[in-house]
């Protein structure tokens, strides 16, 4: 190959390269999935015990369709359902997906100990959602959660809409680095949720810690 004929066969090599790289600058831009190129911390507290189990109990709900998605470990609290007709969060997950994407969250993510946890899922609170892969959850979850993938979470929105809104949400997805857990609690957040917890140690913690471990597949 001749010199002239390398250095033409470089520049075009070159140019689609960079052309490659600026669709998927664009793509991730626009994307509602899409990466931040710079990694910021996640804001994160932990919650205290005084916060998360001072509070009067409360009667199980008799409604179906909220029966339907939870499990059957947790007791939510009787609180009435937030018509999704009242805002434009609500409306349709195409537009809490928008809303998510323009969303710049301010607030600290709450994060729970495996104690905290544990205490939860004994005293049947809450909804637990595990936000992993569905590939991931079938290989092994935590007993009674149910799989809300972070990279699919705007897929569940018809099951997460019939959640009365101040149900407690226990989300975990893999570790601390572990990003679709916020995923999760970002979206649900849009949709007015007011009382998410994160279990940052994640799936990782939970079978470091040798806890009981559910491979039955998808409840």
């Amino acid at each position: 190959m001749k010199r002239g004929e390398s250095n033409v066969m470089i520049r075009e090599v070159t140019t689609i390269v960079l052309l490659a790289v600026l669709l998927a600058l664009v793509y991730n831009a626009f994307s509602g999935k899409g990466i931040p190129l710079i990694r910021m911390e996640p804001k994160k507290v932990a919650v205290s015990d005084s916060a998360l189990f001072s509070y009067p109990n409360q009667p199980p709900r008799s409604d179906t369709a909220f029966r339907s998605f939870i499990s059957d470990t947790t007791k939510p609290k009787d609180v009435k359902v937030i018509s999704p007709l009242r805002d434009r969060a609500l409306t349709n997950r195409d537009s809490v997906a928008n809303l998510v994407k323009e969303k710049k969250n301010e607030q600290p993510f709450k994060i729970i100990s495996l104690d905290q946890l544990n205490r939860l899922l004994a005293s049947r609170r809450g909804v637990l959602l595990d936000a992993r892969s569905a590939e991931d959850f079938q290989k092994g979850h935590i007993k009674g959660a149910k799989n809300v993938p972070g990279q699919e979470v705007d897929q569940h929105f018809a099951e997460l809409v019939i959640i009365p809104r101040d149900t407690l949400v226990i989300v975990y997805c893999n570790n601390p680095e572990c990003h679709l857990g916020r995923m999760v609690i970002d979206f649900m957040s849009v949709m007015e949720f007011k009382s998410m917890v994160l279990y940052d140690d994640g799936w990782d913690g939970w079978v470091r810690a040798k806890m009981p471990i559910d491979s039955a597949g998808i409840q």
